[in-house]
């Protein structure tokens, strides 16, 4: 059964005529009602002109009675209470660390604006921070300058001031910020809305899955486990355990947690019992060994492979639970076509599958460290992710 929230409603018409057809299908009309005495209607005849008139004034009242169906399921969201989404704005929180311990408070003040390395995206402390006497740093948290997902930043990303103050030794988030959303266009609202209406009561472990995720947004992901108990060791009846990865790729926090409990608490089952936990990554290093293709650019080669290795096993798409096939690695590194002759290529030490341990796990690519063999006998070694990324050169 096809859900009607994924089809697009500007393809839903009530009459698909154009102008032209409209024009064609007059011009019959008026030579078969005239006994065919009106027959002219080449471009200067008068027939004609009038008839093109009747056409437009005809297709651009088709083009109003089509927008008929987005206009009323519009109206029957806002009697719902659901509205368009004009997106959110990405928060952090900034340690500032001093050159020394200060004998009078150290002031930040709120409003204060620091900027990510790049010098792009501004974020702006939402209080005052006084960092005591003694004392050599302080946090705070800020917030981004414009909405959009755009200021969902890494850690340690997030590092210079745009105006020097005294003793101030640097700035960092030591968290990536989270929480930027876009503005919603109106396709997705209604695509939403509808959602919401189907699971406003929950029912199945795909409701709450599809309610939590519409709560986190785009790119999140919801696993909910029937009859699994808080300490997930053991079954409850009527208990559901529902884990959590946001949209950074990064297990749910716990203001995220509260945020989807809170938001489900009213729309579970008399008898159900909800429980809610952040996901469960776990990391997965590879090491491989190969040849690299004849002329290729060794360090686009690893670029390559590594952004190929953490597509796969992108948290955000990867199934949950489903065990890591040694060969299904091995076949998306090859498509990069880079390489060649793979030697050896080992997750987490062992050229093994890796069993996936629970039903609420995520693999998550944390490192690949590649060695490539040229055809003048060159090797280079680089490792991506956890560590420097960093090419090295030796010959055999």
């Amino acid at each position: 059964m096809t859900d009607i929230s994924s089809i697009p409603l500007d393809t839903i018409l009530l009459d698909d005529r154009d102008e032209e057809s409209i024009v064609s299908q007059a011009q019959l009309r008026v030579y078969n009602a005239s006994g065919g005495q009106l027959n002219d209607f080449s471009e200067n005849s008068p027939v004609a002109a009038l008839i093109q008139g009747q056409a437009f004034a005809a297709s651009e009242f088709l083009y109003h009675v089509n927008k008929l169906p987005l206009a009323l399921v519009v109206d029957f969201l806002k009697v719902t209470g659901v509205e368009q989404s004009l997106g959110t704005k990405a928060v952090t929180t900034l340690t500032f660390t001093l050159t020394a311990p200060q004998s009078t408070p150290f002031t930040i003040p709120e409003g204060f604006e620091v900027v990510d390395s790049s010098g792009q995206y501004s974020f702006f402390t939402d209080a005052t921070l006084q960092i005591p006497p003694g004392l050599i740093a302080g946090s705070v948290t800020a917030t981004a300058e414009e909405v959009g997902s755009k200021y969902n930043l890494p850690a340690y990303t997030i590092t210079r001031a745009t105006q020097p103050l005294s003793f101030l030794s640097s700035i960092t988030n030591v968290e990536s910020s989270s929480g930027g959303t876009d503005a919603e266009t109106l396709d997705q609202t209604i695509s939403r809305g509808l959602t919401e209406l189907r699971i406003r009561n929950l029912v199945s472990e795909d409701d709450y899955e599809v309610a939590a995720e519409t709560i986190l947004g785009e790119g999140s992901v919801a696993k909910a486990i029937g009859l699994l108990s808080r300490n997930k060791n053991e079954e409850e009846l009527g208990a559901v355990h529902l884990f959590l990865l946001n949209a950074n790729q990064e297990p749910a926090n716990d203001a995220q947690v509260q945020l989807v409990s809170d938001s489900l608490s009213r729309r579970i089952q008399l008898g159900t019992q909800l429980y809610i936990s952040p996901m469960e990554l776990i990391n997965i290093s590879a090491s491989l060994i190969a040849k690299v293709t004849i002329g290729a650019n060794v360090e686009q080669v690893i670029n390559d492979l590594w952004e190929a290795y953490k597509s796969y096993l992108n948290p955000s798409t990867y199934p949950v639970g489903q065990d890591i096939i040694l060969n299904e690695v091995e076949y998306h590194l090859r498509l990069t076509e880079g390489i060649k002759n793979i030697q050896t290529l080992s997750l987490n030490g062992s050229p093994t599958n890796i069993v996936i341990p629970n039903q609420y796990s995520l693999p998550y690519p944390y490192s690949l460290f590649v060695q490539l063999l040229s055809e003048d006998r060159v090797i280079y070694e680089s490792l991506r992710g956890a560590g420097e990324s960093e090419t090295f050169i030796g010959e055999l």
